[in-house]
């Protein structure tokens, strides 16, 4: 079944025990929301893993960042999800932030295999899950090869299914870059790659081109080479018949002013043909929830039966 909806818009150190595979870093203490970083080995990687709130809390949501070649450090914000009945886990993908380089490639599997020891090691036997952009790609791949291990998707901004609607739609990124390029609201002669040339189309992706970004949003870390690589690694990717099998509940927000038009949100939907879809369409947003922080966070409380906050 599917809905459609529009909607308006002193730290210290601590040691804790668990398996020999997971270093901890640090936490806060009680009176903020308790934050582990630990390293989780994953086959030919080691992962930087962010934990916010209570390892043991009855739910746990994994949030799945962009990319490829983004780390999860523009996803901070996420752990105001965080709650006595949530714990919120955020990881930087292999080959980016603090995770290693893998000797083994950037296959979409690897992905796959990475999220489920991230999993496996936090110690949730069900998660909710939260894929942004890219990371809504590996999310939904995920369920089709774990699906007993998905209590609920969240896909924000997300990837499709299938390469060709990803290629589509970046068509529909390039002519709102050259559209501000005439405005004179993005410089004509761009960088050729890599961080730099996120930076300069950033403003792309937003509603209002003049957004004024928060810290984690502006200062988002690129890889060049691990986005070039997992693109190589993929190729003509398309598991729209998996996806068509899951029955789970699914949370699809979209920017009503994406860049990337509606091309894949429409692919998504149409591939999860037997989930119980509820779209949401967030006015005045880009890509990016960061534009548009209240209804993405009302949308995603009471999707997940979290208390909405004043």
């Amino acid at each position: 079944m599917s809905i459609f909806k529009l909607v308006k818009n002193s730290k210290f150190i601590c040691l804790i025990n668990l398996p020999a595979l997971v270093t901890v870093v640090s936490c806060n203490p009680s009176s903020q929301p308790t934050i582990r970083e630990i390293d989780v080995q994953a086959g030919d990687v080691t992962l930087h893993v962010r934990i916010a709130g209570d390892q043991g809390a009855e739910e746990m949501l994994i949030a799945v960042h962009g990319g490829p070649g983004n780390s999860s450090d523009y996803m901070l914000s996420l752990e105001s999800l965080q709650s006595d009945a949530l714990s919120v886990v955020t990881y930087d993908q292999r080959g980016t932030g603090r995770s290693s380089r893998p000797s083994e490639g950037y296959a979409l599997l690897k992905y796959v295999q990475d999220l489920e020891a991230v999993r496996q090691v936090v110690g949730s036997e069900e998660v909710h899950l939260l894929g942004h952009s890219w990371g809504g790609v590996v999310a939904m791949r995920y369920a089709t090869v774990y699906p007993h291990r998905v209590k609920s998707i969240v896909l924000a901004g997300s990837g499709p299914p299938n390469a060709d609607a990803a290629m589509a739609a970046q068509a529909s990124l390039v002519r709102r870059i050259n559209m501000l390029q005439q405005m004179g609201e993005i410089a004509v002669e761009l960088p050729s790659e890599g961080k730099e040339l996120v930076s300069a189309i950033l403003p792309a992706y937003f509603s209002d081109s003049g957004f004024r970004m928060p810290d984690e949003l502006a200062n988002m870390s690129f890889n060049q080479e691990v986005s070039t690589q997992t693109y190589a690694a993929i190729g003509a990717w398309d598991f729209r018949e998996g996806i068509g099998l899951l029955e789970h509940r699914v949370l699809l927000l979209w920017g009503e002013d994406d860049p990337f038009g509606s091309i894949m949100p429409e692919a998504t939907m149409t591939a999860l043909a037997s989930a119980d879809v509820e779209f949401v369409i967030l006015e005045a947003c880009g890509h990016y929830w960061h534009e548009c922080p209240q209804p993405f966070f009302s949308q995603v409380r009471s999707f997940l039966g979290l208390e909405s906050t004043p």
